[in-house]
């Protein structure tokens, strides 16, 4: 299914992409002079530099990974990242596993700002999927000049907690699905009934190396220092997948692994 090779290809680029982040500093100065004071306060007020300029400095692999295989051959860590960053920026189809239900048809479409592997870009490509999945009606807040959102329903129609994601589009009426009549669900009635809520994609710059976190080393991280924690009223629990028991670390509130 198209969900497991998103999620390799996922793995597969993420255990590599490092981010990089700017910090800076700026020291005042104190004066007896109140002139002198106002001045030095004017030139080190906050001031929004605006759009960082420069190499997008994220969405590549790590430092010194290897180039070549144990037998010397080409290929190695490099070529592992490489391998799953193409996966990643990849448009599926139906005869690939896309839907029946579907967000995007590829990841790299929702995480591509700045770079592949990073969050919404300037032009929202969901604004186009009813144009080749015809069954599709655009949601209201589904826009090209918007963020790529997902949407998760606050209740069920029996007032449990719902809290899952509903995924926008159906692969009815689009290339390879001839005698699929899955509906669309309808958004409009959830934005009127106040009953939807909105995520926009979240950077995976670095999420394999969370990846790699042993689940023993993230329980041991959780019971330690619990006295310091109890007289601070820090508290909480390991999210665990409810299927296999696996802590989950990945998506809102840590629900994906």
């Amino acid at each position: 299914m198209v969900n497991l090779r998103f999620l390799r290809a996922c793995i597969l680029t993420s255990t590599a992409l490092a981010a990089s982040t700017a910090l800076s500093s700026s020291v005042s100065a104190q004066t007896a002079d109140p002139a002198t004071a106002n001045a030095t306060t004017a030139a080190v007020a906050p001031r929004d530099p605006g759009v960082r300029g420069g190499a997008t400095g994220a969405g590549g692999h790590l430092p010194g990974l290897t180039t070549t295989n144990a037998d010397g051959s080409a290929g190695g860590e490099v070529a592992f990242f490489e391998l799953g960053q193409e996966d990643f920026g990849e448009a599926e189809e139906v005869a690939d596993g896309i839907g029946p239900r579907f967000n995007l048809d590829g990841c790299g479409g929702c995480h591509a700002q700045p770079a592949v592997g990073g969050s919404s870009p300037a032009v929202n490509p969901q604004a186009a999927i009813p144009k080749t999945f015809t069954g599709n009606v655009l949601p209201s807040f589904i826009r090209a000049d918007g963020p790529v959102r997902e949407a998760r329903f606050v209740k069920n129609p029996d007032g449990t907690p719902d809290g899952g994601v509903h995924a926008l589009f159906v692969i009815t009426g689009g290339p390879g699905a001839a005698g699929c009549n899955i509906k669309q669900e309808n958004f409009e009635a959830q934005v009127a009934a106040k009953n939807i809520i909105f995520r926009i994609p979240t950077p995976v710059f670095g999420a394999g190396m969370i990846e790699a976190i042993k689940d023993s080393t993230l329980a041991a991280n959780v019971a330690s220092n619990s006295a310091a924690k109890s007289q601070l009223g820090v508290s909480g629990r390991l999210n665990t997948n409810g299927n296999d028991g696996p802590v989950t670390r990945f998506g809102w509130k840590a629900q994906n692994k």
